[in-house]
């Protein structure tokens, strides 16, 4: 799912740069890259077992590297933002629903070439 959700923003969004699952390639200085979150959800239970849930949660992290100028920096990671935000489209014909885990882009500074980074947590949440 998560390469269908990064096919989904290059599309919807028109993301013309580089763009990645996985490992973000840090020699460009314009780049977003979708990973599996590392954020603890606890244990999710269902009467009746997994079968029974309405849904398939997918925590998702993005990373952007965006720019050395700090205000288109952070004018492109709130255009993402609120290109997710409270979103919800399809997956082969099934809806998914965007869930925001900040109320903001996070700000991570900048790396050692001073390209301004931002991360984002959200949570897709697909109908089975």
């Amino acid at each position: 799912m998560l390469s269908k959700i990064r096919d989904h923003f290059k599309n919807e969004f028109q993301w013309i740069d580089s763009i990645s699952i996985g490992k973000i390639d840090n020699n460009q200085e314009k780049a977003l890259c979708f990973y599996p979150s590392k954020r603890d959800s606890g244990h999710q239970n269902t009467f009746g077992g997994k079968k029974n849930r309405g849904y398939k949660l997918k925590k998702v992290t993005i990373l952007l590297r965006y720019t050395k100028n700090q205000v288109s920096a952070e004018d492109m990671a709130q255009k993402i933002y609120d290109f997710f935000e409270e979103r919800s489209f399809l997956i082969d014909e099934k809806r998914v629903f965007v869930v925001m885990q900040c109320e903001d882009p996070i700000w991570l500074g900048t790396d050692d070439r001073g390209v301004y980074e931002y991360s984002f947590e959200l949570d897709f949440y697909k109908e089975r």
